[in-house]
């Protein structure tokens, strides 16, 4: 994917499988709409020592307004959500959060967080805090995301500068057998060398 210039999104991936992707990714990764485990021990959250391998790596985590992931309830309320942004903001620095609503995938959302409509009230509530500058508030409202959409494309030019492959492992066909729900069989035009 680094080869390809595809952005690596590690929402609904295990904690095992986000640790990995971060010790191999030569690129800045994503959590395209994951909120903070220390918070809300939803297996689909990021723990600490992620937040901070996350920082590390250049990626960003983009909070999840699903109710479920902030406060492990039917209920949430926008200070919840800026509970979850300062968290990641605190463990990974305010250059590797982000905001991930998730509006078109979830059916619970904090009570005043209805739609993007609402989001100058999230920002509101965040300017209560004196340490959040509008420069901070940039950077969280998408900056830190096209930061890493520009380094992931720094990372594929360089890989193809080297003439490092896209790398290609072909499943063999007699595993793929009767795997038409989910799995495709590929198969290599003989032209393709």
């Amino acid at each position: 994917m680094n080869r390809l210039g595809l952005m690596v999104d590690l929402s609904h991936v295990s904690q095992a499988t986000m640790k990995e992707a971060l010790e191999v990714s030569n690129a800045p990764v994503i959590f395209s709409h994951s909120s903070v485990y220390s918070i809300c021990k939803n297996p689909r959250n990021v723990p600490d020592h992620i937040l901070k391998k996350v920082a590390v790596n250049g990626g960003v985590v983009m909070v999840s307004f699903y109710n479920h992931f902030l406060t492990c309830s039917e209920n949430a309320s926008v200070k919840d959500v800026v509970d979850h942004i300062n968290h990641v903001r605190k463990i990974a620095g305010v250059e590797h959060v982000g905001i991930g609503a998730d509006f078109d995938g979830v059916n619970k959302l904090p009570e005043g967080l209805g739609d993007v409509s609402r989001y100058p009230q999230l920002f509101a509530e965040l300017l209560t805090d004196p340490t959040w500058s509008l420069d901070d508030l940039k950077l969280l409202a998408g900056h830190n995301l096209l930061r890493v959409m520009r380094d992931v494309e720094k990372v594929r030019v360089a890989m193809s500068k080297r003439k490092v492959p896209p790398y290609e492992e072909e499943v063999p066909p007699s595993q793929l057998e009767g795997l038409t729900a989910c799995s495709y069989k590929f198969t290599k035009d003989p032209d393709d060398s």
